[in-house]
Parts: C-alpha cells; structure tokens; sequence
C-alpha cells in the first residue's frame, strides 16, 4: 500500500475550530465529603418505594386527567413540597394546569450566585402513563391495568431522589434547577409541549433540560444517553461522571419526537435524556414494580445526579449546537468507516503463517517503494526490523511505523548462508504511538481514534478504534495539534486517560520499551 493523500482524518497535526469547550467535571476524588454524602442518599430502597407507589393498581395505570393521573401528581407535589423546595407552577402553587384538566408538577431549588441564579436547569420525567390501555397505546391485554413501573414511574422516582440529593448540600449549585414532573406524554409530550409554549421560566434562562424515561431495566450494564451533541463537551461530563457508576454508555445520535426533552431541543435548548432500553412489557400489563432492577437505578440515578450538578455549577453554559438536529445514527456510522489507514511506508506483502524462527517471508514488494529501493525482494524473510524481532505481520508493521530513517532490516535470503543487513529509507514520518484519529467539534479537546496500527504501542495497551483519548500524560490539550505535538515529544512511558462507551481508564503506552514484568 501507499501512503494516502491527506484529507480530513490525519496522523500527524490537523487544525480544527472546536466550538467552545467548558471547565470539566471533578474527579470522583475532588469532590466534598458534603457532595459524596449527598450522593450516597440515592438509595436502591428509596427509589423501589417511589416506584411501588406510582405503579400500584390503586392508581389505575395514571392516565392523564384521570383519577390516577391526578393521585400521582399528588403524590409528587407533596414529596417534592416536603423537601423545602419551592413551588414553580402558576399562583404560586406546584401545578401548571392545561387544557383539557392535565397538569405539570413544577418545584425549584434556587441557585447559591446571585448572578447565576435566575439560569435554570430543568430536571423531567413524564409520570403519566397509558391508565388501562387501548388499542392506540398498548401492546395488550386492553382492559387491565397498565401500571407503568418502568414507564415511567421509574424517571419519576429519579426526579424525586434527584431532589432529595440536591436539598442535602449544604449550598446549592450556581444556578437553580427546576424540578418538573410532565403530564399527558403519553398523549403526544402534551406537558412539556405546553410548557415550552407557555415557559413559566424564559426560555432562554433555561440552561439545559435532562429528561429521564424508562431507566429502570438496567441490563448487561448498558444506558443509552441521548442528546450528548446538542452541546459541546456533554459526552465527557458524562463520562467523568460515570466513574463511580461504571455503566456501559450508548451515546446515541439519534434524536426524535418521541420523549419531553425534544420540546427543548426545538427551542435550542441543549438536552440530556436516560434510558436503560425498551422491553417485552412496554406498555403492557406486564410492567410491573417486582421488574425493576433497582440496583441498577440507582446507578444510574447517581451518574445524573453528578450531570446535573455539574451543569448548574459550571462558570459557562453549554452552548446549544445547531449542527445536532442534521446528525443521525448514520452520520456516526459513516463517521466510524471513513478515514485513511495509515500509511504504508515499507511497501512489502507477507507470507501470513510465516515460521516465526525464520522471519516474516515477503511473498510481494511494491514497485518503487522503500523496500525496492533497498532491493528487498519476495522471498526474503525479515527477522528484525529497526532493532526489533519480527515473529509476525503485527510486529512488523508495529515496527515499521515507529522507525526512525534509516532502518535496518536484517534479512536471510535464498542462496545467502548467513543473514545480512539492509538499510532502508521509509516514507514519511514515524508514527510513534501507532495510532490515527479525527477530532469532533461536539468534543473539543478530544481526539478519537480512527485506527490502531497492530503490533503499535497503542494496539500493545489495548487501544482500540473508536476509544477517546482525553488527556495525555495527565495534561489537557486544545485541539489535536496540540496532542500531536504532546505524543510526538513527552518521554515515554505515556498515560493517556482513554474513554471507552463511557468509562475512564489509565492506558499506558510503551515506545521503545516492554512494560515492566511483576515478580511476586
């Protein structure tokens, strides 16, 4: 192969404006005794007694504007009234009423800056759910009582405990979070329609909206978190929260009508929203509170917790990013095909099973590539290659990038009764760590890997496509320029902070050297 012409994804530097970035959330380990404690009262059993509540038959499947539909949202005003919280729905009371007889459940926690406090982050979750369901709405059996347990009694427990956690800090965030609990989204987002239409906090002020629905079937670890490219910088705030949940994230690129964050999306409001997956007893009888993992919840509800604290402490908002509403699932997987391999400097083929004793046997060798040059020719087999032992087409390659010009070949030949050395002049420069990457205007201050040479350093500490790399030798860095430079010149070995489906891990890459052997 040979080298590609440059385009967009490159190895080396590559300038891209990133939309503005803001400060990162705290480590686990800079966060206040206070913070933590708060934290640890989200609580499995809390949760799973919200959730008996608002799914019992008692409430009749709480169908908007029904007798149901209205005990919950009694249920709801009370326990967010009795958290000190102040009310947030019209005549100063918790309730936002709309035509035909529906009403949002609104409570507010005002913020600690006196400049910042009138920006609102708006924490949601729809507690309305199908009542006995009918031939539009439910997957059947029509007549009995859908309870709803996971839809979404589970997003309004979160709402509940979410709230709880906040009034524990001993200061608030910066700005205030407004506490909203959606009626008739199962009618068409009728609440949170009505409430971005008739906003009784300016539209402007409103900082961020997450939305919970459906978070309490946490399986094989996995959430899928939506909206992470309305605003620069949500992926990693997730991310960094996540350390302590340690959940398998989807970020998902899709964003529909479907759910109460997209009202707010409409308005160019950045949007979050939390979802462990839809099930066989979606909008059934079947969705019960026995169901529930409530382990799982309140993993999740933690990982929220820390989001929405850093999105109402943060000195800047998140700016919205209007290039979100024409990014689809398959703009990410046409994203994830594209760019160049790197290149190849030596220009040889191999035999694939060559015998590891003898050296990697070339079957071809390109013409007018490096390897002709130096009058490599098929049948050679290279036993090292730039000091290091070839065993493999991964070592070769591994070894081949990460070379320096010129580069010794010690090579055995037919007819030839002892190996000699050949000097070569590779094309290019060295690729040192052995990776290629794209940045992303959605994450500045990340590169993202396109491809990890095999037999690299990189593909030694178990990088892999697709993983971000956030910080290198605990340092940050602007845009990719700037990390190349970084890789290109810090002695080795390197850490790289990497994230993979959400989840933060030390990598540490060798160059030159093997990592250390441990001994007992």
């Amino acid at each position: 192969m040979r080298a590609s012409p440059p385009t967009v994804v490159r190895i080396a530097l590559l300038a891209l404006a990133c939309c503005g970035s803001w400060p990162p959330a705290a480590s686990a380990a800079e966060r206040s005794a206070s913070y933590l404690s708060a934290l640890e009262s989200i609580r499995a059993e809390d949760l799973r007694r919200h959730v008996e509540y608002l799914a019992d038959d008692k409430l009749e499947g709480r169908e908007a504007g029904r007798r149901g539909g209205r005990v919950a949202a009694q249920y709801v005003a009370k326990a967010l009234g009795e958290l000190g919280l102040a009310p947030a729905g019209v005549d100063s009371g918790f309730f936002q009423p709309f035509p035909p007889n529906y009403r949002n459940v609104l409570a507010r926690l005002k913020g600690s800056d006196s400049e910042l406090s009138d920006q609102v982050v708006i924490v949601g979750a729809h507690y309305d759910h199908v009542g006995y369901g009918s031939r539009r709405n439910s997957r059947g059996p029509v007549g009995d009582v859908h309870n709803g347990a996971d839809d979404n009694a589970s997003g309004t427990s979160a709402l509940l405990e979410l709230a709880e956690a906040l009034t524990m800090l001993p200061e608030p965030p910066r700005r205030s979070v407004l506490f909203a609990a959606w009626d008739a989204e199962e009618k068409g987002l009728l609440g949170s329609k009505h409430f971005a239409a008739h906003p009784l906090v300016p539209i402007d002020r409103v900082v961020a909206v997450l939305n919970m629905d459906m978070i309490g079937r946490l399986r094989a670890e996995r959430l899928t978190v939506f909206g992470t490219r309305s605003a620069c910088g949500l992926r990693r705030l997730v991310s960094r929260n996540n350390q302590g949940p340690g959940l398998k994230i989807d970020f998902s690129w899709s964003l529909s009508a479907t759910a109460d964050h997209y009202p707010f999306f409409c308005r160019d409001v950045p949007v979050l929203m939390a979802h462990t997956g839809e099930h066989e007893d979606y909008h059934s009888p079947r969705d019960d509170a026995r169901l529930i993992n409530n382990a799982g919840m309140s993993r999740v509800v933690r990982l929220l917790f820390g989001v929405v604290y850093d999105l109402a402490d943060q000195p800047q908002r998140p700016d919205f990013r209007p290039k979100a509403r024409r990014e689809t699932e398959a703009t990410r997987a046409a994203l994830a095909r594209g760019g160049p391999r790197p290149p190849d400097r030596l220009g040889v083929a191999w035999q694939p099973r060559s015998s590891a004793a003898d050296g990697l046997r070339l079957t071809r060798v390109l013409y007018g590539s490096p390897a002709q040059k130096a009058e490599l020719r098929p049948g050679d087999r290279i036993v090292r290659f730039a000091g290091r032992e070839i065993r493999s087409g991964d070592d070769l390659r591994g070894a081949v990038m990460g070379a320096e010009n010129p580069a010794v070949a010690v090579v055995r030949r037919s007819g030839s009764p002892e190996p000699f050395e050949v000097t070569v002049e590779l094309d290019g420069d060295p690729v040192r760590l052995g990776i290629s990457w794209r940045t992303d205007d959605a994450e500045p201050g990340t590169v993202i890997l396109t491809h990890v040479i095999p037999g690299s350093p990189a593909a030694r500490a178990g990088l892999r496509s697709g993983d971000r790399v956030y910080q290198i030798a605990g340092r940050d860095f602007a845009d990719d320029a700037e990390f190349a430079e970084l890789a290109k010149t810090l002695p080795e070995p390197l850490e790289l902070l990497v994230e993979r489906n959400g989840q933060l891990r030390a990598v540490v890459l060798y160059i030159r050297s093997e990592p250390p052997v441990k001994a007992a």
